[in-house]
């Protein structure tokens, strides 16, 4: 995909201020190390470790941040900018505008009940199913071997991507995305034991899934519906979900927050406004993670948090004590070692308090 653009082009839709051949025309973007002389690359402060690579590129134009003038940098253009990011969001907007979008239409091989309604401007791939009563708003773009469960509903310029599952009676926002092997609405984890035999007897899971707007889930994610026919489990607009997240029945997850990979929350947790959750956390059921709170990747959350939090570990502790005990954990073999060689020099043997020498 061609940018086709002169810097000087590049320049005015970030909002830059460029140096150096503002005619260059450029083909291409690409990381600073891939580049070559007709491509625009950038260079982000956040990430020191690539400065070496900023100045041995092989870019025609470079895309830096305010601070960075005077850096090394060879390109033969440069683009000077307070956010680099914000930048190359933009041009990767306009290029990605330039895709065909999938036409407006039902694929002859899809399979729509005639009770379904479609807004204006909607696509329905092949081999789709759209059951009894479901809507599909206006612009929509449900991809090939999706499912819509029967009353659900699909937000104007939503696109479910090939192999999604919205099942019956289950929300989708506007403007949502929703990728490949998204389950919207699968049942709960719910089982009610018989202590005598051991039987798990299931739980019918009768209520729903509801997504705000601009909602975006990754790939092979799932949402659980409720448990009771008015439990809904919720996810607020703006919420960005990764790949592999597991949300339980009855969860209601605030507005703006981040999940990233193999997050997994249990049951009727809430989850505050703007909380980030790092790669791999875990949060039991039935807790409440204040607005705000931060927790770092593989920790795991027994207890509620308040807002505004910054937790890390296994169980999850405040993050400054957290990496305290981390920095201890590193020196317990050497503790140990001296713990060992004094209680040799006081007499008390040099096995463990509590363990006794082998015969």
């Amino acid at each position: 995909m061609s940018i086709d653009q002169t810097v000087a082009e590049i320049t005015r839709l970030v909002g830059g201020q460029a140096e150096g051949d503002a005619g260059l025309r450029l083909s291409g973007i690409a990381g600073l190390s891939d580049a070559g002389p007709q491509d625009l690359s950038y260079l982000d402060l956040a990430h020191q470790k690539y400065l070496a690579a900023a100045a041995a590129t092989k870019a025609g134009c470079v895309i830096l941040p305010a601070a960075a003038r005077g850096a090394a940098c060879p390109a033969p253009a440069r683009i000077y900018v307070e956010n680099p990011q914000r930048a190359v969001r933009l041009v990767l907007e306009a290029l990605a505008a330039r895709q065909p979008r999938p036409a407006a239409g039902v694929h002859p091989q899809a399979v729509i009940h005639p009770e379904a309604r479609l807004g204006a401007g909607t696509s329905v791939g092949p081999f789709s199913v759209v059951e009894r009563g479901a809507e599909i708003a206006d612009g929509a773009v449900i991809g090939p071997q999706c499912y819509v469960g029967a009353g659900a509903r699909i937000g104007r310029a939503t696109r479910l991507y090939p192999q999604v599952t919205v099942r019956e009676g289950c929300v989708v926002g506007e403007r949502c995305i929703l990728h490949p092997g998204v389950v919207i609405g699968a049942d709960g984890y719910g089982f009610d034991t018989d202590r005598r035999t051991g039987t798990h007897h299931k739980v019918p899971q009768l209520g729903n899934v509801v997504l705000g707007d601009d909602v975006e889930i990754g790939a092979s994610s799932t949402v659980d519906r409720g448990k009771l026919p008015r439990d809904s489990t919720v996810i607020g607009a703006g919420t960005k979900i990764d790949n592999l997240v597991q949300i339980g029945h009855n969860c209601r997850i605030g507005r703006g927050c981040l999940l990233v990979a193999q997050v997994g929350i249990a049951g009727s947790t809430t989850v505050g406004d703007f909380v980030v959750l790092g790669g791999q956390v875990g949060i039991a059921g039935h807790l409440r993670i204040g607005d705000g709170a931060q927790v770092g990747a593989q920790s795991g959350i027994m207890a509620d948090v308040e807002p505004r939090q910054i937790l890390f570990g296994s169980p999850a502790r405040p993050h400054r004590e957290a990496f305290k005990l981390q920095a201890v954990y590193a020196k317990l073999p050497e503790m140990h070692a001296a713990i060992r060689d004094i209680r040799r020099k006081l007499g008390l043997g040099s096995e463990e308090p509590g363990r006794k020498s082998e015969a």
